[in-house]
This record gives structure tokens, sequence and C-alpha cells, in this order.
């Protein structure tokens, strides 16, 4: 079954213990980490008790595919209810944990924590469909529930935080869970002795933790999402004033690559397998937005895109005109482009 952030909330209050297994998952590390630890602590505080903690790894499983339910099923020496943390799941642990969810009726609880899953994922669909196990899926924080945590984080220090000191920290935090509680630490531990904290302590302290790329923006041209197009943009020239040039080859390296895999499917090659053959590969965090766009993109589309690229680095650097205006003009024209 899904939980939602107040089925997740009473959960922590009031465990149910007919919920054998929780799965977390998401392309927010931090937070996925930050939620595991939060699931687990509902068993014990002393998660280094080696009578009722036991850590497996998807290696455990290819020992022994029963060794979930065997270490469930283990009574602890010292008695108390047992807790089984599994991090790194993935999809050859869904038939193992699945035996696990038909046999034990015991009170043992599982914790089990993975990366991003997809829809398709065996996994997540035996956790979303199960009657004894949940799924919490961890995704990157939005605008409200981020300045939540980062005037909560700064409130229960004891200090106040300036509303323009809130508003930079939004959106120069957000990427990571655990990065953003990093920052806000470090913010508060440097701030000392003052009661308020100011924009100047936020802008003087704390790193930007969105963590753009250029990969973040050629996945935003590519996809036609114009808000996070204009965000990396935006991130990368205060960066580097210059970096047109670099942005516009990375566009046109992107839509290679979509071309390339396209160029194998029209060949016969399966999309998965295509996928699997492109070198670099794609970051298994990106797999699902690259699906999509070779999708969404025709060949006759792309190459569009290219010529207008190669067109584009040419006007930067003989028209004599502002790069960045001509640079940001381009990518507008694409993103244009995948929404037709």
């Amino acid at each position: 079954m899904k939980f939602n952030q107040v089925q997740y909330k009473n959960f922590l209050a009031k465990p149910d213990t007919k919920i054998k297994a929780v799965l977390v998952y998401g392309p927010d590390e931090g937070a996925v980490r930050e939620t595991s630890l939060a699931l687990a602590k509902t068993v014990t505080e002393d998660l280094q008790d080696p009578f009722r903690v036991v850590a497996l790894s998807p290696a455990s499983f290819k020992a022994c595919p029963s060794v979930l339910f065997d270490e469930a099923a283990a009574i602890p020496l010292m008695g108390g209810r047992k807790l089984i943390r599994i991090n790194d799941a993935d999809n050859n642990l869904t038939e193992p944990i699945n035996d696990f969810l038909e046999r034990y009726n015991g009170d043992s609880f599982a914790v089990i924590s993975a990366g991003n899953l997809l829809k398709t994922s065996s996994l997540r669909k035996l956790a979303e469909s199960s009657t004894k196990m949940a799924v919490i899926a961890c995704y990157a924080d939005d605008d409200a529930s981020l300045k939540k945590i980062i005037a909560d984080q700064v409130a229960e220090s004891g200090k106040k935080l300036a509303a323009e000191a809130l508003a930079w920290l939004t959106e120069n935090l957000g990427a990571d869970r655990a990065i953003t509680r990093t920052e806000i630490a470090k913010l508060i531990m440097f701030a000392g002795e003052k009661e308020e904290i100011t924009l100047d302590d936020a802008m003087n302290i704390v790193g930007d933790g969105s963590a753009v790329s250029m990969e973040d923006l050629t996945y935003a041209v590519g996809e036609g999402n114009f808000t996070a197009m204009n965000k990396a943009l935006t991130k990368i020239f205060r960066e580097d004033e210059n970096a047109a040039v670099s942005i516009i080859r990375a566009t046109l390296y992107h839509f290679q690559r979509l071309h390339l895999i396209k160029a194998k499917i029209n060949a016969g090659m399966r999309g998965d397998e295509a996928l699997r053959s492109l070198f670099p590969p794609v970051n298994f965090k990106r797999e699902a937005s690259f699906k999509r766009q070779v999708q969404m993109w025709s060949n006759e589309k792309i190459f569009k895109v290219l010529q207008l690229v190669v067109d584009t680095e040419k006007d930067c650097k003989t028209t004599g005109n502002p790069a960045e205006l001509i640079c940001s003009r381009a990518l507008m024209q694409i993103a244009s482009l995948a929404k037709k």
C-alpha cells in the first residue's frame, strides 16, 4: 500500500504490526535515509543492538534467498521486536520479499531502502499492492515543504530566520534532504550567539545545494520543462557568465545521444537493449526522462535541433551580440519544439 505523509506520520506515532515491511525509495537519497532511519527507530532507538538489529544486502539474498524470512523468524536472544534493515534494494529482491510476506506472521519489521524505482519496477509494484507492506516515495522537496524543513530546523535551535534569508535558502537548497539539513546545521553553528540569522549570514555560509549541472539543464530542455530550464540556466550563468558555448555543446551532445538511440531502435534493436549499449551510460536517475525523450523527439525534430545548435555556437562567436542572450533564445526554441 502507498503511504502518504499523514499515514507515514501516524505509523511513526503508532506502528501497525500488520505491516511487516516498508519500502522507501526515490531520487532524493538524503530523504530516503532520513525516512528509513525514522521507520527503523519505531522498533528500537539503538540501531547498533546486535541482538535485535540485522543488516542485509542484496548479496545476502544471492547467498540465501530465504535470508529475510530466516532472520525475521529467529527470536532475539535478549527478547524484544526484531528490526531488519535492507539497503540498495532492487528488483532482484522482489521474489524473496514476496515469499517473506506470504509466509511470515511474526512481529519482526523490515525497512527496505532503494534508489529511484520506475513505475514498472516489480519491487515497487509488490509494495504498492501488498496489504502487509507499505511504500514511501522520496522526491526532492518542493518549495513549501523545503521552507518548512528549513524554518523548523532553525526554530528548534532557538534562533529566528529573516524572511529574505528563508527565501534565499529555499532557492539555493533542496536537491538532497541530507545536504539541506547539513547546510542549515552549519549555518546555525556559525551564527553563534546571534538570535536572528540574516540574508548575509545565509549567503556567506551556505553553499548552493541545488547541484545544478549542464545535465540538469539539457534534460529540462529535452523535456520542454521551461521552469526547470530557466532555473538551471540562471544558476549556470550566475556561476559563469561565459558559459554559453559550453551550454550549446552540452545540448548538442544530449541530442546526439538521443539520435543514436533512435537509430539503433530503427535498426531493430529493442529500446532497453539500445539504452544499455549507450556509453557513457545514462545515469539511472535520468533513465525515465531519457526514455520519454526518445519517444517525444522524432528524427526530423532532432535534425532541426542539431542544425540550430551548430548555428547558435557560430552566432555566439561571430555576431558580437550577447552570447548569453543568443544561447537562451536557442534553448527556448528547442524546448518549444519538445512541446509540439
